[in-house]
């Protein structure tokens, strides 16, 4: 079992494929909100072994039409501060398509609080399809494949393919060690209480092939995919679970009416 600062540390910060981004069915088509994004911040309780360790915001914002990006900052709570690693932000500034779904990480970056640059940092380019830069110091050149996405991007990807009505059936995320792919199941439905109140939520599984682990999400349509609860189990110990604790999203834009 690992120990819970280093479970903070390393799954607080990035975990993937994992947490979703805000959506609406009836967004205008033409525009990347045709598949439901707008501007958002969600936080979650981050509980490990039964203990509140701290808390993740994720904020979603846009920078022009098809550029926008996606922050995660993790915050320990408690002795976890005593781990200086645990609180970091990763960010990832991506392309997505304006017609259709579609998702493009350009760069991604890891930072430790206090840190004048990156831990990590990724460049990629799809004209050449290669992955450039450092992780944890290692260098990095790595060949690229259509569709692959990184730990944030990994999650507009899913949200964007489940608010287009498509079923989603996997994801592959880059890595340092090479591309990792994750398959995706629904496995259910469920009305959760939440601080939003009342939630029906579908519950989808993704796993690694022949992986010990597997990381349920209980996503809401009312509430554009967004999940309410992430679950990780390893075989049937829970080791890690998000609770919603609030959420702000940008209204959607006005109904133009018809000439």
């Amino acid at each position: 079992m690992k120990r819970p600062h280093l479970l903070f540390a390393l799954l607080l910060a990035g975990i993937a494929p994992a947490v979703a981004a805000a959506a609406d069915a009836a967004a205008t088509p033409g525009d990347a909100s045709a598949a439901g994004l707008r501007p958002y911040t969600v936080t979650y309780d981050f509980i490990a072994y039964g203990l509140t360790v701290g808390t993740l915001e994720l904020t979603l914002s846009r920078e022009s039409s098809d550029v926008w990006t996606y922050r995660s900052r993790s915050q320990p709570h408690g002795l976890f501060r005593l781990k200086h690693s645990a609180a970091r932000t990763l960010s990832t500034r991506m392309v997505v398509e304006p017609h259709g779904v579609g998702v493009r990480p350009l760069l991604s970056t890891d930072t430790e609080e206090g840190a004048s640059t990156p831990q990590s940092e990724v460049h990629f380019d799809w004209a050449a399809n290669r992955a450039t830069g450092t992780v944890e110091g290692q260098a990095i050149d790595m060949a690229l494949r259509p569709g692959v996405q990184d730990d944030l991007s990994a999650q507009i990807a899913l949200i964007q393919a489940l608010n287009a009505g498509q079923v989603p059936t996997g994801v592959a995320v880059f890595d340092k060690s090479g591309i990792r792919d994750y398959s995706y199941t629904r496995v259910g439905d469920e009305s959760l209480h939440t601080p939003l109140g009342e939630v029906a939520t579908i519950i989808y599984r993704t796993q690694k092939a022949n992986a010990p682990r597997n990381t349920r999400y209980w996503c809401a349509p009312a509430y554009g995919f967004i999940p309410m609860r992430v679950v990780q189990q390893r075989l049937d110990q829970e080791e890690w679970a998000m609770e919603l604790r609030s959420l702000q999203r940008e209204p959607p834009p006005p109904v133009q009416s018809a000439p």
